[in-house]
C-alpha cells in the first residue's frame, strides 16, 4: 500500500500544496525527518554549487521553510508555494529560496512567476541573495516554458533563477536526489534513517514519479490539453473561490482551481459564475465550447469598458 496513492483517490486526491508541503518538510533542516541537512545540501548543490559555495562550506546548513507565504502586489494577494530561508555565516550571507511547484502543465500561468518576483520586490525593493526555482515535470509545454521565460531578473548579481524538474534522466531533479539519499543510507554513507521515514520517502518517490510523468497521449484523452492557450482570465465566486478560465486554439475550454491547480468541470463552474453575475449567456442551451466563446466575448467587452474608463 502507498499512502500517497490512497489519499490521491477521488476528491481527496493530493494536490500541489500537499506535494509542496512534504517537499518543504524535507528541505527544512530543523524538522524531525532525521535527514538533518542532507537533503537541503543536495538541493542547493543541484541549483548552483558556486552561488551557494559559502553556505555549503559550513559544517551544517541551517534552513527553515514556510509554505504558502503571502505577498501583496498591486493590492492583490500572491501566495508563494515554498520559501526557504538558508542561513549564512552572517545576515548578509543569508539566502531566500523561492520555489514555485507545478505538477501539471495545465496549472501554468504565463504571468504567475513574474508576478511573484514583482511581489517580493514590492515587499523588499533591496532584497539580495534571492533564488527563484521553477519546479515542474520534464516536459516541453509552451505554457510552462512561457511562465519561466517571462521572469526577467532586475539584479543579475544577487538574484538568480533556475528551472528544475521533479524527475529527469539527464538533469537529475528532486526525485533523483531522494533516491541518492536512500542509496547513501543503505551503504552507510549517512546517518541511518528511521524505518517509518525511509518508507515514507520511498512512497513519496513512487507517487511523485507517477503524477509528474509526462504522458505523450495527453491530447488524445477527454479533458486533457488540446492546443495552445489563446485566452485566459481569472474569475471569483461570491463565496471567495477563484478559478482560471482558459481557451485554447482548438476552442477547448478549461477551468482550473486557483488554490489547488486542479481542473474543474468547466461547464458547471462557468454556469455558476454566469448565474451569480446575471450574465446574458444562455448556458443551458449551449455546449461547453459555446459557453466559453460567449464568456470570453463578454470578458473582452468588459476589459474594453474598463480601459475606456481610465
Amino acid at each position: 500500500m502507498n499512502i500517497f496513492s490512497v489519499l490521491s483517490q477521488g476528491k481527496s486526491r493530493l494536490h500541489e500544496p500537499s506535494m509542496s508541503a512534504l517537499l518543504g518538510y524535507l528541505l527544512d533542516s530543523n524538522q524531525d525527518h532525521g535527514l538533518s541537512d542532507t537533503f537541503i545540501r543536495a538541493f542547493l548543490t543541484h541549483l548552483d554549487s558556486e552561488v551557494f559555495a559559502q553556505i555549503l562550506d559550513q559544517r551544517s546548513v541551517n534552513a527553515t521553510v514556510e509554505l504558502e507565504v503571502e505577498y501583496e502586489l498591486n493590492n492583490g494577494r500572491r501566495d508563494i508555494d515554498i520559501e526557504v530561508t538558508v542561513r549564512g555565516a552572517s545576515d548578509s550571507d543569508d539566502f531566500r529560496v523561492i520555489i514555485e511547484n507545478k505538477i501539471k502543465r495545465g496549472a501554468a500561468s504565463p504571468k504567475q512567476l513574474k508576478e511573484y518576483y514583482e511581489a517580493i520586490l514590492q515587499d523588499d525593493p533591496k532584497v539580495r541573495n534571492l533564488y527563484i526555482v521553477f519546479l515542474t515535470p520534464e516536459i516541453n509545454a509552451s505554457a510552462l516554458n512561457a511562465e519561466f521565460a517571462n521572469l526577467t531578473l532586475k539584479n543579475n548579481r544577487q538574484h538568480f533563477k533556475k528551472r528544475i524538474y521533479w524527475d529527469s534522466g539527464k538533469q537529475g531533479g528532486v526525485l533523483p536526489m531522494l533516491r541518492q539519499i536512500l542509496m547513501q543510507e543503505a551503504i552507510g554513507e549517512i546517518t541511518p534513517i528511521n524505518e517509518y521515514m525511509r518508507h515514507t520517502i520511498k512512497a513519496f518517490i513512487r507517487h511523485a514519479s507517477v503524477v509528474t510523468q509526462p504522458n505523450l497521449m495527453r491530447g488524445m484523452r477527454t479533458g486533457e490539453d488540446i492546443g495552445e492557450i489563446t485566452d485566459e482570465t481569472t474569475i471569483s465566486m461570491k463565496d471567495g473561490r477563484t478559478y482560471r478560465v482558459v481557451r485554447r486554439d482548438s476552442t477547448q475550454i478549461q477551468v482550473f482551481n486557483e488554490e489547488t491547480g486542479d481542473k474543474e468541470i468547466a461547464r458547471r463552474i462557468l454556469a455558476e459564475f454566469i448565474d451569480e453575475n446575471l450574465l446574458k449567456i444562455p448556458h443551458r442551451q449551449l455546449n461547453t465550447r459555446g459557453i466559453g466563446k460567449q464568456f470570453f466575448e463578454w470578458n473582452k467587452e468588459l476589459s474594453s469598458v474598463r480601459v475606456s474608463m481610465k
